[in-house]
């Protein structure tokens, strides 16, 4: 072996091992960053854990103090206890009510509403009101005193007796929280908040609202009761803007209502396509049975108020009537919300235990917190299937309803005639009911039959012809073998002549079934038009009809 030879295999073998050391360090580095990229992992779910540990430990202790300041303020929390033994026998009609008036824990709070609250409904079974005691209970605190007041008379049977502060639970947005045991303290931060702020499109209602509205519809707050209620909200709904009131209109039309008679008779259509005057013809079957008093009763489902499962007033179990649950909620909310100086504690107590996976202290929904928008249940009632509801919202969603039937009425009168478009020859040939299209078709039918078609090719066929001949003096003169040449060229001219007779036949036949299909296309097109042009006649005309129907029995619903 040469010198030459023997370096190069030399250097040969130093360049293999030079990259398997390279693919080797590549390979370790990979290992290397896999390694790291994994502890870093490692580290971050422990810190993570570590994390969620040191905050369940902090909220534990912050609990514990929690509770630990709630423990200074025992008078305050056994007068909660009192009170709602007291009026828990004032509520289910058992126990006995001198003696637990009379507990030596009823001591009254500085600036806490809910004892004199209580004594003042001690005796309101028998019709007896303590005014002096309720007056001293609405000046600590109006909003909370009012809606205690009010839910307790009308779960009694007395709602007369708390009358007069059932317009101050209604108007609760207006009016300040008393805080700290004052009817004025706080006015000034609540108007703070709201000047100058966007009034929205939409206005909520609270559950202890939505609770009075289901107690005036059941007749658990008599005949002013209802009447304030359903003042109270024709003007909150008098509040909403346009957009609001467009949303409304459109919830009402959305469905037909489940009472009136009306239900579902003309609802929808075989294709699936809503029948908006199925709906109308509906509706105005519910306006028409609301002003005769005649809507149809029907079971009442209690799922429009939030209402937990075990709530109760003061320990008294549930009601199966929905208006009376969700009074019993009501009260039962506003009694364990706790005096002003706990009712943060509470709050942030309830806070903390849902953190570490507790079960909440108080878990019914707050009195004061939003049940719904306005929109939404006004427009619930109105379809739902409970006549009561159903009556009490009629007059307010009068306006409304008439207004959505006119736009409906008015959005069918301007839809554009009926039309169909059919194409031929490249043009576009469209059908109304006043244009049968009968000129344009037949400038498609000319333009299509005057189009060429493609038939004999005479330059081949007379080329052909001209080589027969040629070939033929040719045979005749020089030799025989040219009458193949002329035999050749007639069977090609004659194969060619009788295809493109046969491709101009059947081109021309074409066109002739092309044109014949379009007059039938075209004759059923206008029937269908003429057709669709007399339906919408009659559906605006039945439109028409039945929104005259509909004022009629609105205006009668309005009173």
């Amino acid at each position: 072996m040469s010198t030459y030879s023997s370096w190069r295999s030399d250097h040969g073998n130093m360049q293999a091992l030079s990259e398997e050391l390279e693919a080797q360090a590549a390979m370790a580095r990979s290992r290397e960053a896999s390694l790291n990229r994994r502890l870093r992992s490692l580290e971050g779910d422990l810190s993570s854990r570590v994390e969620v540990l040191q905050r369940l430990v902090n909220a534990l202790i912050e609990l514990g103090e929690v509770r630990e300041e709630l423990a200074l303020l025992t008078p305050a929390r056994r007068a909660r206890d009192a009170a709602r033994a007291l009026v828990r026998a004032v509520v289910s009609g058992e126990g006995d009510v001198s003696y637990l008036r009379r507990s030596p824990d009823l001591a009254d709070v500085h600036g806490y509403w809910l004892v004199p609250a209580a004594l003042a409904v001690a005796d309101v079974r028998e019709g007896r009101l303590d005014d002096d005691a309720a007056q001293e209970a609405l000046v600590r605190d109006r909003r909370r005193a009012a809606t205690f007041l009010v839910g307790v008379c009308a779960l009694v049977g007395q709602p007369g007796l708390a009358a007069p502060w059932l317009s101050s639970v209604l108007d609760t947005p207006a009016l300040p929280d008393a805080g700290w045991g004052t009817a004025t303290e706080g006015a000034e931060t609540e108007r703070a908040e709201t000047d100058g702020r966007e009034v929205p499109d939409d206005v909520s209602v609270a559950v202890a609202e939505r609770a009075l509205w289901l107690a005036a519809a059941a007749g658990l707050l008599g005949d002013a009761g209802d009447r304030t209620v359903r003042d109270a909200l024709a003007q909150r709904t008098g509040l909403l803007d346009a957009g609001a009131h467009d949303r409304l209109r459109g919830a009402l039309l959305a469905e037909p209502p489940a009472l009136g008679g009306g239900g579902g008779d003309d609802w929808g259509s075989p294709s699936g396509v809503r029948d908006e005057l199925g709906v109308l013809r509906a509706w105005a079957a519910w306006a028409r049975a609301a002003a005769d008093g005649a809507l149809l009763p029907a079971p009442p489902t209690g799922d429009d108020v939030p209402v937990a499962a075990d709530a109760a007033v003061a320990g008294v179990p549930l009601a199966t009537d929905p208006a009376r649950a969700a009074l019993q909620t009501v009260v039962s909310s506003v009694v364990d919300e706790g005096a002003p100086v706990e009712r943060d504690l509470l709050d942030r107590a309830d806070e903390l235990n849902a953190r570490v996976g507790r079960e909440r202290e108080r878990d019914q929904p707050a009195w004061d917190a939003p049940a719904a928008s306005l929109v939404d249940l006004l427009a619930a009632d109105a379809r739902g299937d409970d006549p009561d509801r159903a009556r009490l919202v009629a007059p307010i969603l009068a306006e409304d309803l008439k207004a959505a039937a006119h736009d409906l009425a008015a959005r069918l009168a301007a839809e554009p005639a009926p039309s169909r478009t059919l194409r031929l020859a490249g043009r576009t040939v469209t059908v109304t009911p006043t244009d049968d299209g009968e000129r344009p078709a037949a400038t498609a039918r000319a333009e299509l039959v005057a189009r060429p078609v493609d038939g004999i090719s005479w330059p081949v066929v007379g080329g052909l012809g001209a080589a027969a001949v040629v070939a033929l003096v040719l045979a005749v003169v020089t030799a025989p073998a040219w009458w193949l040449v002329v035999a050749g060229a007639a069977a090609v001219a004659g194969w060619q002549w009788f295809a493109g007779t046969r491709r101009s036949r059947d081109q021309r036949e074409h066109v002739r079934r092309q044109v014949a299909l379009f007059d039938a296309e075209i004759v059923r097109t206008r029937q269908e038009v003429v057709d669709d042009a007399d339906r919408a006649r009659s559906r605006r005309e039945a439109v028409a009809d039945v929104v005259v129907e509909l004022d009629e029995a609105l205006a009668e619903v309005r009173g």
